[in-house]
């Protein structure tokens, strides 16, 4: 049903909703309390709870939209309850190659020998029994409105900000529901009918008392003095903005980007229950984060908002990153989880009803955020699903995981790369760039196939993980250093310690603000300490021009072993790093990309360098690659490096 035709059938029947009444919606009254049951049972030290979601139809109606209440509701718990403490681990995301990754990293933080992942877990027999161990730690219930899909997102800020477990507005069958609700939850009893029978009590509704939306599009923005944006979708993120992140109450250090409940009119378009994303939710519940759903597009109006005038998401999205970056001072980086949900909206592919492509679409969300001093941690489909980040962030960490040193003069005369004069034998120098992983979602989802692949270990890899994906994916980012071989070697990805693009820290900017470039040096000096990273494997510029001086500069700082870019000079050393464009992606079969490898080198003599970037490959593909490299039927033979070895090589 339409969402057109479900407010005409609401319209019709607020009256008779009067028995739902809800209180008013908060406005700046401090911490919002409802009502709690008391804990049916003890709680345990650790709780593990298998979702039972992932198998439901991707067809909207009452299975997928009960199992999507659900888990909105459960996730939000899982980060109120992990945000001091790990307490709660939650079993079900399929992977790649369709493995259990929960049950995967549970048994990889064991090994690691993380005490709490050696305990023995209490496992809970449904969400009742969760919440009846663990709800008594949230403050009650914040309710958000079918009818406007954004108030979902909305609500999942206001769990954070105030311990509230979010729960769509669904009175459930009976005289007393909308009509619409009749239709949605034919035969079955909604979420909230039965917190409510249960006893929870809501301390915020977005819904008006009488069941009818608070956010319209019309009129005031409620509880402020702004005229609405004409758009309810909109209004309900202004309202958000300028009651929680206008004043400090969230998060300044991350804000999440993710698909809101306008997922449930279009869910196969994702191929997966997972990307609705909601279990990427915890993390940024428990972090007090600000989560958003926003058309980057300044030029149309969004599929899932098509009477707005064209561009307003754009600019509610800018709002939200300006208010964002004066409550920092411009003093550090602000770390956005999350990517556009481009195979629903916001984009021309298949029904998502955009004008733009979707790397087009990318590349303007990267030129946005990148003027406010913001990164993303691209957690964009298909593997845009990871679990229990707001758990697996109390993982401890060393200060430092220390790499084998680059190789010096002596070390590249050994491997027959210097001759005696120090001169750079005359070769072919190639060196795969391992990608793409600017997002834990994808390390989380990809590595216990990827890593695992027998032929790891037997051809030289620069593996490009973001160094701040220790954030959300600590335990893989562990793992890899333990067990990995001599031929493993880990670079930054895009491009550094988060995705942006470079030059859109350099003045002058679109934005207007100064110059974000320091900060962003020093947010990438820690990481890059930590994880011992000399080398950047890729710079993205997008829609943004090159890197100047100051960037440049400023990259060998905290990248002295090398940078490669979009954008960046052919060969260069500058400022004591060498630098070199990167000039190709490889995918396909291994002949094809033998064969577009081939294609990088000039047919002359003397010394050539080149890196060519592929995704998600296993170990196997890139050995057939570099056999066929080194060992060519015909032509002139590559030798395969790492990226480290290889800009060594470059800088000498």
């Amino acid at each position: 049903m339409s969402k057109i035709r479900r407010r005409t059938l609401l319209a019709r029947s607020v009256a008779s909703a009067a028995a739902f009444a809800l209180p008013a919606v908060l406005g700046l009254e401090g911490c919002a309390r409802g009502k709690v049951p008391a804990a049916t049972a003890a709680e345990p030290p650790l709780t593990h709870y298998r979702m039972p979601y992932g198998s439901v139809a991707l067809q909207p109606g009452p299975a997928l939209t009960r199992a999507y209440d659900e888990l909105g509701l459960l996730v939000a718990l899982q980060g109120i309850v992990n945000r001091d403490k790990p307490r709660l681990y939650l079993l079900g995301v399929t992977g790649e190659g369709g493995i259990d990754v929960d049950t995967f990293w549970w048994a990889r933080m064991g090994e690691l020998g993380w005490s709490v992942a050696k305990q023995k877990p209490y496992v809970a027999s449904g969400m009742r029994d969760v919440l009846g161990r663990l709800g008594h730690r949230t403050r009650g219930l914040v309710v958000w409105d079918p009818l406007v899909p954004a108030t979902a997102n909305v609500a999942a800020t206001l769990a954070g900000v105030l311990d509230l477990l979010p729960v769509a507005y669904r009175p459930g069958p009976g005289k007393s529901a909308p009509a619409w609700e009749q239709v949605a939850n034919a035969g079955s009893t909604s979420l909230y009918s039965e917190l409510v029978a249960a006893g929870w009590g809501a301390a915020v509704s977005l819904v008006n008392p009488d069941g009818s939306s608070l956010f319209t599009g019309r009129g005031t923005i409620p509880g402020t003095k702004l005229p609405s944006s004409g758009s309810a979708k909109n209004d309900a993120y202004l309202w958000a903005k300028v009651h929680y992140l206008d004043t400090g109450r969230c998060s300044t250090e991350d804000m999440g980007y993710y698909i809101d409940a306008w997922w449930l009119e279009h869910p196969g378009a994702g191929g997966d229950f997972w990307n609705n994303t909601l279990v990427n939710l915890d993390y940024y519940v428990a972090r007090g984060a600000f989560i958003f759903d926003l058309d980057p597009w300044d030029n149309e109006a969004p599929v899932d908002d098509p009477g707005q005038k064209p561009g307003t998401d754009a600019a509610t999205l800018k709002a939200l990153f300006v208010s964002a970056y004066r409550r920092t001072g411009g003093k550090h980086m602000i770390d956005v989880g999350g990517f556009p949900p481009w195979a629903f909206k916001y984009t021309n592919f298949g029904s998502a009803g955009g004008h733009n492509g979707g790397v087009a679409t990318e590349w303007r969300y990267a030129q946005t955020l990148s003027g406010y001093n913001a990164f993303m941690e691209a957690d964009a489909l298909g593997y845009s699903a990871i679990a229990n980040a707001s758990f697996t962030a109390h993982f401890p960490l060393k200060e430092r995981y220390p790499q084998p040193a680059p190789p010096d003069a002596a070390a590249l005369k050994a491997q027959g790369l210097l001759a005696a004069d120090g001169g750079v034998v005359p070769a072919r120098y190639f060196a795969f760039y391992v990608g793409d992983f600017d997002s834990p979602a994808w390390l989380y989802q990809t590595l216990p196939t990827l890593w695992t692949d027998a032929a790891r270990g037997k051809v030289p890899l620069s593996w490009a993980f973001d160094p701040n994906l220790a954030k959300r994916a600590a335990p893989a980012m562990v793992w890899t250093r333990a067990t990995a071989s001599s031929e493993d070697t880990f670079v930054a990805g895009d491009s550094g310690a988060g995705y942006l693009n470079p030059s859109g820290l350099e003045v002058p900017r679109a934005s207007g603000l100064p110059s974000g470039m320091g900060v962003w040096a020093a947010h990438c000096q820690r990481f890059y300490r930590q994880w011992d990273i000399r080398v950047t494997g890729f710079v993205i510029e997008g829609n943004d021009p090159a890197m100047g001086a100051d960037g440049l500069k400023a990259y060998s700082t905290f990248s002295p072993g090398g940078t490669v870019g979009q954008k960046l000079p052919t060969q260069a050393l500058i400022d004591g790093m060498p630098v070199l464009a990167m000039t190709s992606d490889i995918g396909g079969s291994a002949a094809q990309a033998t064969a577009a490898v081939q294609n990088l080198f000039l047919p002359v003599s003397g010394a050539q360098f080149a890196v060519a970037r592929a995704v998600l490959q296993r170990p196997s593909w890139y050995r057939q690659v570099a056999q066929a490299l080194t060992q060519p039927s015909g032509g002139t033979p590559i030798r395969v490096l790492d990226l480290v070895t290889l800009m060594a090589l470059l800088a000498q």
